[in-house]
């Protein structure tokens, strides 16, 4: 078994007026990248996608969270569900990226067809086995929980309950778009960051750089004065007033017409809520312990946003 470092954790205190910033091993060692895998990744709820990227039965999205591949499916009653992308034949991965499938669905190695129930349908061969049961062999569900559309899953099962975990951000979001349910993915980009997975949330975790890094957003858009950090068990908020002459074109009826909010769900998950009710998502995916994937999602009430929105 491999023998892992301890954490450093120097400086750290739950006083944040107090707590110094973690040791640098933290944002860098193997070792702790390894630990992080299961005990913060594999062990909390991580989000997948969003429900209209899974419009038809039949609709599915593959989604790799460190070594483990997820498939999440639209099955023909409409409802939402998610299994580990193995076969349980031979480990072979069943499905790649995002499409639609018929009524099975079937391992590309050896022929083996599973429902859109995880059961076994057909195991070729299987005759030339003494007492195969193909009850034995379905494919492993994972714990999969929807909020406001959004779709997120638990590898490991140990994590507290969905609602329990994302009732507060759930409540903050419906705030600003109280028809959140109702966006569409409208726009979809990625990049890739040379730094660790915490470096690339701790930069969205704060605004203290926004005045140098984000002149922009600070003289035309934001009010900095009224800037308030908020934090909660599960997540915490980011929330200041809109300047009047950025969102003038705002109609009476938008939830929050002249707010903005950032929120974090623990670990990586990131939703900025704005005037009008659209969101954006910042996914911050791991991809070594030095590099990080962030992923951003733009959703509107449409797939295709107004030369406006844009």
């Amino acid at each position: 078994m491999a023998s892992f470092t301890a954490m450093p954790v120097t400086g750290f205190q739950d006083d944040p007026m107090r707590s110094q910033t973690m040791a640098a091993a933290n944002y860098f060692d193997p070792a702790i990248y390894e630990r992080e895998k299961a005990a913060v990744f594999y062990g909390n709820w991580q989000y997948v996608g969003h429900v209209s990227m899974l419009p038809e039965p039949g609709n599915f999205i593959v989604r790799d969270i460190h070594e483990q591949s997820v498939v999440v499916l639209r099955r023909q009653d409409g409802s939402l569900t998610s299994y580990f992308n193995v076969c349980q034949h031979r480990a072979h991965r069943l499905l790649e990226g995002e499409g639609k499938l018929g009524p099975v669905l079937t391992c590309p190695y050896h022929g083996w067809a599973y429902g859109q129930d995880g059961v076994l349908r057909t195991a070729r061969g299987r005759e030339n086995e003494a007492d195969f049961d193909t009850d034995a062999y379905c494919l492993e569900s994972i714990r999969l929980g929807e909020m406001l559309g959004f779709i997120f899953v638990n590898l490991d099962g140990t994590a507290p309950d969905f609602e329990t975990v994302t009732a507060g951000i759930r409540a903050e979001i419906a705030e600003f778009s109280p028809n959140a349910t109702e966006l569409k993915c409208a726009d979809r980009s990625e990049y890739l960051l040379q730094a660790n997975w915490k470096n690339s949330v701790e930069n969205y975790d704060e605004c203290f750089h926004c005045p140098n890094q984000h002149r922009t957003l600070i003289e035309e858009a934001l009010d900095y004065d009224t800037y308030r950090i908020t934090t909660h068990e599960f997540h915490h908020s980011h929330r200041t007033r809109g300047k009047n002459v950025a969102y003038s074109n705002v109609t009476d009826g938008a939830a929050k017409p002249k707010e903005f909010a950032s929120l974090f769900l623990f670990p990586n998950w990131v939703i900025e809520a704005y005037p009008g009710g659209n969101l954006t998502v910042f996914h911050h995916v791991p991809d070594g312990p030095e590099t990080t994937s962030q992923k951003c999602e733009w959703y509107f009430p449409h797939e295709t946003p107004t030369s406006e929105e844009r």
